[in-house]
């Protein structure tokens, strides 16, 4: 699983929380946080060789805050994912090409992405959701 964002800009930072509060998981579940530099997780991963790569991210798809959906490869290009620079797209597909991994996003509709910290109500019951079902299999 990797996790992205900025905790820095509110509900951008929902991938970071969930990374925290999943970090002792263990059963089958490898978690790579890459906070604002996805680029920097590809190596890590590649290295791993896992069969499946979710990537969770805030994602701008025009949905209610705190709406949770899982998105394709191919929608990611009318999808703002984030405020990070390198696009996801590029590390699915080298994170695919070198491992053959499934690689799936995860896209949570922020309510704000503006400079601040903390999440907003919405989002963080989105992503405790989320935290709630990766638990179940922990």
């Amino acid at each position: 699983m990797v996790t992205v964002g900025n905790s820095l800009r509110s509900d951008d930072g929902v991938g970071i929380y969930i990374a925290k509060q999943i970090e002792k998981c263990k059963k089958n579940i490898i978690i790579l946080n890459a906070e604002s530099k996805p680029e920097n997780i590809i190596y890590k991963a590649v290295k791993i060789k896992p069969k499946k790569v979710v990537i969770i991210d805030a994602a701008d798809f025009g949905g209610r805050a705190g709406e949770i959906r899982l998105i394709r490869k191919t929608d990611i290009q009318n999808i703002s994912l984030s405020t990070h620079s390198f696009s996801l797209n590029i590390v699915a597909g080298i994170i695919e090409e070198d491992t053959g991994a499934d690689v799936f996003f995860l896209g949570i509709q922020p309510r704000s992405t503006q400079l601040g910290e903390g999440l907003s109500k919405s989002v963080r019951k989105a992503a405790d959701k989320i935290i709630s079902c990766i638990d179940s299999i922990c």
